[in-house]
């Protein structure tokens, strides 16, 4: 199957580039960046031709001016268990903006805040797993598994000790979105079994995430383990810090 520079797809598909982007960024039309820019492969582009020649429109991106303004509604509405409330202010957002932006831009956010007042004291250990449990389920929700070829198989999951799950199902949906079959496998995984399902689903890729410094070096430690019984294997190790964007840029460039 051949690829193309993103310009060519955007001219045989009839559309502005600035458009074709738009589909690139939201996941509609995957592409892989490259020093010279984005490609994208002929079969992608013919099925995107197909499915808006069947009327099928891609959706519209959605610009959002103020996503500092969108996460502290989202922050509210979870600090006060409205879980109501907390899908209203995602639900104005979807379909245009992509899973991956809002778990960037309002969910990361809104949860690092809780974090930071549980830390101070001001909110407590029950209202954070409050929250966190809402989010996980408007995140499971919203997982969407687009048309076309799967770019390989995916296994996400957290290492030993590791008990938060958020960041590995966050890490699933962004992947699911980007055309990846992912195998998610949650929180506090034993590296041997881990290995061992890697090994039994051809997987191309794991992602270990870490919400602390512990468990970035617990996930160093497996990583070793992986590669040193499935050398083939890319594994990545997520950071408390690190964003699903970062995340999906290290798995399209295998840097």
């Amino acid at each position: 199957m051949g690829v193309m520079r993103l310009q060519d797809a955007a001219e045989s598909l009839g559309v502005h580039y600035q458009t074709a982007y738009q589909w690139v960024r939201s996941g509609t039309l995957p592409a892989r960046k490259t020093p010279r820019g984005y490609v994208v492969s002929d079969g992608d582009v013919r099925a995107l031709a197909a499915r808006r020649a069947d009327g099928v429109t891609p959706p519209q991106d959605i610009r959002v001016r103020d996503w500092v303004a969108q996460a502290a509604r989202f922050h509210d509405a979870l600090v006060a268990g409205d879980e109501p409330r907390a899908r209203q202010a995602v639900d104005r957002l979807t379909p245009g903006v992509p899973l991956i932006d809002l778990c960037d831009q309002v969910i990361a956010p809104a949860l690092r805040r809780i974090g930071m007042e549980w830390s101070a004291g001001t909110v407590s250990i029950a209202t954070e797993h409050r929250a966190t449990a809402i989010c996980e389920r408007i995140v499971a929700s919203r997982v969407r598994q687009p048309q076309g070829r799967p770019r390989g198989v995916a296994v996400t999951a957290a290492p030993p000790g590791e008990r938060h799950g958020l960041p590995t199902l966050m890490a699933a949906a962004a992947l699911r979105e980007d055309r990846w079959h992912v195998h998610h496998l949650g929180a506090d995984l034993p590296v041997a079994d881990l290995i061992e399902l890697t090994r039994s689903a051809g997987a191309d890729l794991v992602v270990l995430s870490a919400a602390s410094t512990g468990a970035v070096r617990r996930s160093a430690q497996a990583k070793r383990a992986i590669l040193a019984d499935l050398p083939g294997v890319r594994v990545a190790v997520g950071r408390p810090d690190a964003t699903l964007h970062e995340l999906r840029e290290i798995t399209r460039t295998g840097k």
